[in-house]
């Protein structure tokens, strides 16, 4: 069995053998694929909350949401205040929502419309940023992991991330079939959600290590090596906790320059001693 505290000592002293291109590789995972995480998910829930409108109009006043507005007065003020605006634009910009304040349904419909736009806007935001880590952030994952499982041999070049993208569709097949099947059990409960992201956490690792093996069988393979190791994989990233803290204090200074590359060397200590035991 193995223990924290060798694994930690392991990972510390190969990210400090190559310090700053092991600074670069966990920049990199932090801010794609961390910060990538929910991307699409908070886009398509924005894009619900947006098409989801209460309107109503009366008396030349028209309510959204519960917010009540002066169409008229509001929009003639903010065309008034504009730079170049011409007297014909203000009396158009009159005529036309006096027009709409006469006819509630009309405005109902108006406002209904530019909120279905503004929802579709923010579907294709959420496509585009899904496309974008299906695409690039999941085989760039696989690369960082690469680098770190390389690194942990000897000092590494930051060109072994760039094996990610090698075979490239099935890093991306792998890493797309992973995510879901962590979504799926995520939206039955929090808890299996958190279980399945352990029992698949080798599986960047695997398809870094073995440019042959499927991306079915790397997910068979990652639930296998995590089979009574996933409390002891999260009571290793808790062990983290202070450090985590400190970058925190630190505005993410510590985090770039120590904590990232010491927690990712780490979790490719982990994959390695797992992977000595199979």
């Amino acid at each position: 069995m193995w223990n924290r505290k060798e694994l930690k000592s392991r990972g510390k002293a190969a990210f400090k053998a190559n310090y700053w291109k092991a600074v670069v590789a966990a920049l990199l995972l932090v801010l794609f694929v961390t910060g990538s995480a929910g991307y699409a998910g908070r886009n398509a829930s924005n894009a619900n909350t947006n098409s989801d409108l209460n309107v109503t109009s009366s008396d030349g006043q028209i309510t959204v949401n519960g917010q009540t507005y002066n169409s008229v007065q509001e929009a003639i003020t903010a065309i008034g205040e504009a730079e170049n605006a011409k007297p014909e634009d203000i009396e158009a910009l009159n005529e036309a929502i006096t027009a709409l304040q006469n006819d509630p349904e009309g405005a109902k419909v108006l406002i209904a419309t530019l909120g279905a736009i503004v929802a579709g806007v923010a579907l294709i935001v959420a496509l585009i940023g899904g496309l974008f880590k299906i695409l690039l952030v999941n085989p760039l994952e696989v690369g960082c992991r690469t680098f770190f499982v390389r690194n942990a041999e000897e000092p590494a070049a930051l060109g072994e991330i760039g094996n990610g993208f090698h075979p490239y569709w099935r890093n991306v097949g792998a890493m797309l079939l992973r995510n879901v099947f962590i979504a799926l059990w995520t939206m039955l409960l929090i808890v299996p959600g958190i279980i399945k992201h352990y029992a698949y956490r080798m599986v960047p690792y695997i398809l870094a290590d073995d440019p042959e093996i499927s991306g079915k069988d790397a997910i068979t393979l990652s639930r296998q090596m995590m089979d009574g190791q996933k409390w002891n994989a999260f009571m290793l990233d808790l062990s983290f906790i202070g450090w985590i803290l400190l970058s925190c204090v630190t505005l993410g200074l510590a985090g770039v320059f120590y904590v990232n590359p010491y927690m990712a060397a780490t979790s490719a200590e982990l994959y390695r001693t797992l992977k000595a035991q199979q």
